[in-house]
């Protein structure tokens, strides 16, 4: 296994996602008309023309240990400091475009952490995930932001490796940021920080939520993490113990983000796989057409005294058609969600079903159709 792979970001996971849109995608082939565009408007990379360009490639590809099957094309743009994988999925290599203030704004080290991390967007095969604006709701639309954010935060551990050093990366991020050379900025990191801090002292920005990449903030801090855990300073012999396992950094660089970007997209999918729960418990609980006492305690119990009020007194008034109906909506709702939240409601359902007297062949039946809603999305 490439160490590309043993430090991906657990959050940036494609086997989340089971998307009609994501298999479509996989078919396609690659056509080469972008290799065509960019031979006629920009200058490919190679050591007669960009000796040192093509230096900073050949020690990316040296040092995350995969071949270099990518054309690489530097184009005329003084303005944006840019950088971008273009690939087709499925395909054997890729191109990397690099504007020329880009290559003018950086060194030598710290444009090899900016490869890295383009090279990595295809190792990662990160445009197999579906386009935020192929959402079906904003729910869904909120979990693809949410990936697209993770998949950045995989692509600069794999510029800190290609850089092979945590002060070329972060100078990279500061100059990108900033668009601005080493004549004006002093590389304390610490300082760039305390802005990070004050932003989460101001509860954040809610408009992150809706942002493909985590702020640069998240990111230096993501990584300066990243080169503190044990794994890290293991697999690189650096001497030092690191100060955390990588789980427990994910998870500090997940909570982070969210203290910057905002808690929307727990409370929207919270609410569907409760609402899911709620109408998947009912609808077991119902096999039997009936909702006896125990199954009110049990409602209530994990529902709560109001909910199941109010399910008792939509019971006397509504057919079991109406109770199906709500059933199936709360269903497709969560047909959104990604893996890791199906699953829990999957094993919370059958932790009720384990709960009810009755374990009847309806019973199981209704428990399966439930299980096959989620697992076949």
């Amino acid at each position: 296994m490439n160490y590309l792979d043993k430090f991906r970001y657990k959050y940036d996971n494609l086997n989340e996602i089971v998307h009609l849109e994501t298999k479509k995608i996989k078919e396609k082939t690659y056509n080469n008309q972008n290799l065509k565009n960019l031979l006629s408007s920009s200058v490919k990379v190679s050591h007669s023309l960009f000796p040192t360009i093509a230096k900073s490639i050949d020690n990316v590809f040296s040092k995350l240990g995969i071949n270099n099957n990518f054309n690489f094309f530097i184009t005329a743009n003084h303005v944006e400091t840019q950088a971008a994988c273009a690939m087709m999925p499925q395909s054997s290599n890729a191109e990397i475009i690099i504007t020329s203030k880009m290559v003018e704004l950086l060194n030598a080290q710290e444009l090899e952490s900016v490869i890295a991390h383009e090279v990595s967007h295809f190792y990662y095969q990160h445009n197999l995930y579906p386009e935020v604006n192929k959402a079906r709701n904003r729910t869904e639309f909120l979990n693809f932001l949410h990936l697209s954010r993770a998949a950045e935060i995989s692509a600069d551990r794999a510029g800190l490796i290609g850089s092979g050093d945590i002060e070329n990366s972060l100078r990279s991020m500061l100059k990108i940021s900033t668009g601005l050379s080493d004549k004006y900025i002093s590389f304390n990191f610490s300082s760039y920080l305390d802005q990070l801090r004050e932003l989460k002292e101001l509860k954040g920005n809610q408009n992150l939520a809706y942002s493909t990449h985590p702020t640069f903030l998240n990111r230096m801090q993501a990584l300066i993490w990243f080169s503190m855990s044990r794994e890290y300073n293991e697999y690189f012999k650096t001497n030092k113990t690191g100060t955390y396992d990588l789980s427990k950094v994910d998870d500090k660089i997940n909570d982070s983000i969210k203290k910057v970007a905002g808690d929307e997209l727990d409370i929207s999918n919270k609410e569907i796989i409760n609402k899911a729960l709620l109408w998947g418990a009912l609808r077991i609980y119902l096999a039997d057409k009936k909702f006896s006492k125990e199954d009110q305690q049990r409602f209530e119990k994990r529902f709560g005294e109001k909910v199941t009020i109010s399910i008792k007194s939509l019971l006397n008034i509504s057919k079991m058609s109406i109770i199906e109906k709500r059933v199936e909506e709360a269903f497709n709702e969560a047909e959104v969600l990604l893996k890791t939240d199906k699953q829990k409601i999957i094993n919370t359902l059958k932790e009720i079903f384990a709960e009810t007297v009755d374990h009847s062949e309806d019973s199981k039946s209704i428990l399966e159709k439930l299980i096959l809603k989620l697992d076949a999305n």
